[in-house]
């Protein structure tokens, strides 16, 4: 699929010392339905890894706290790790979340969810914070 090819083309970008720079991070709507499917698993076959604690955020603002297992996949923010498990990047990764902007934009004018997601977006926005410190 797809995917897999987008997957083992940074793959490759990543492998070749002479590249760019090794700091790749994949980020995006890759229409994944779920941890686990043909998508995900084609998008983790590489070597992407997306940090943990981006694992379980709502990823749109239908998300179902009550039912986890049904929520949507679609976005992510991934990079290679290398041999040893530690991220394969120069920068060091502090953190990250998803950004609820249900509760803050447009809340006058009274508009339903599907209505929001039709003038901003239904999924939530993803960020990941690192340092480029020493």
């Amino acid at each position: 699929p797809e995917l897999r090819a987008i997957a083992e083309w940074l793959a490759s970008w990543a492998r070749d010392i002479n590249s760019w720079d090794h700091n790749l991070i994949a980020l995006g709507d890759f229409n994944i339905d779920r941890r686990g499917d043909a998508l995900h698993d084609a998008f983790v076959s590489t070597g992407l890894d997306i940090p943990q604690d981006l694992q379980g955020v709502p990823r749109t603002i239908f998300a179902d706290p009550g039912r986890p297992e049904l929520d949507k996949f679609y976005d992510q923010i991934a990079w290679f790790t290398g041999r040893n498990g530690l991220p394969a990047l120069s920068l060091q990764y502090s953190r990250g979340g998803f950004f609820d902007f249900t509760e803050s934009a447009l809340t006058k004018r009274g508009l339903t969810k599907t209505q929001l997601s039709w003038r901003i977006s239904d999924h939530y926005p993803l960020w990941a914070e690192f340092s480029v410190r020493d």
